[in-house]
C-alpha cells in the first residue's frame, strides 16, 4: 500500500485469530488491508475494551467493497 493512502478501520476484533481470518478473506479477494494492534492483543487483560481491539484497516476507497465481502454493516 502506498504510504499516502488514507486507511479506515472497517472492523474491530477482540481476538487476533478472528482478525487474521478476516484479513485473509480480503487478501483472497485481492483487497489490500492491514491489522493494527495485533501484537498487543491479549497482552493486557483490558486491551480490547480500552484500545479498540485488533483493527482491520483498508484503503478508504476499498472500504465498501471490503465490508460487503465480510458481510459487515456500513
Amino acid at each position: 500500500m502506498p504510504q499516502d493512502t488514507p486507511l479506515v478501520t472497517i472492523a474491530r476484533y477482540d481476538a487476533a485469530g478472528k482478525a487474521r481470518l478476516a484479513k485473509a478473506q480480503l487478501e483472497d479477494a485481492g483487497l489490500p488491508c492491514m491489522l493494527a494492534n495485533e501484537d498487543q492483543s491479549g497482552l493486557v487483560p483490558m486491551f480490547e475494551a480500552t484500545e479498540g481491539g485488533v483493527q482491520l484497516k483498508v484503503p478508504a476507497r476499498h472500504a465498501d467493497e471490503a465490508r460487503d465481502i465480510l458481510g459487515l454493516p456500513e
